[in-house]
């Protein structure tokens, strides 16, 4: 009587297996740390987001506080003179500086925006 090969042994199936888990366990802090720096894209994309409404309202004239906070994120708006060497040529400039920080674990994150407009 002879045995035909038709499929897998059990320990072949169980070395594949190994390998197979080995390698997976492996990968595992490629996928963390692609899951960090996500987190982090959506963060800066926030600040950002936030940043261009402060700055629409700056625009607009309609910007109600020098300073808030929305959700994590605290903002603050420094308003000062546009200092340039041509200074009366270009006259009623503003300068306006939009800080905008966040604590992302335990460190504190900041971007900061400039926007110039003319005031009459």
């Amino acid at each position: 009587m002879q045995w035909s090969r038709l499929g897998f042994s059990l320990i072949e199936v169980l070395i594949a297996s190994l390998i197979l888990v080995i390698g997976i366990i492996g990968l595992m802090p490629a996928f963390n740390s692609g899951m960090k720096g996500n987190t982090r894209a959506e963060m800066w994309t926030q600040a950002g987001l936030l940043a261009q409404r402060k700055i629409e309202e700056l625009k607009r004239g309609v910007l109600s506080a020098s300073s808030g906070t929305e959700g994590k994120y605290h903002w603050k708006v420094a308003e000062s003179d546009l200092d340039l060497p041509y200074q009366d040529r270009l006259k009623g400039l503003k300068r306006y500086e939009l800080l905008i920080w966040w604590k992302d674990g335990e460190r504190i994150r900041r971007e900061r925006f400039v926007y110039v407009k003319k005031v009459d």
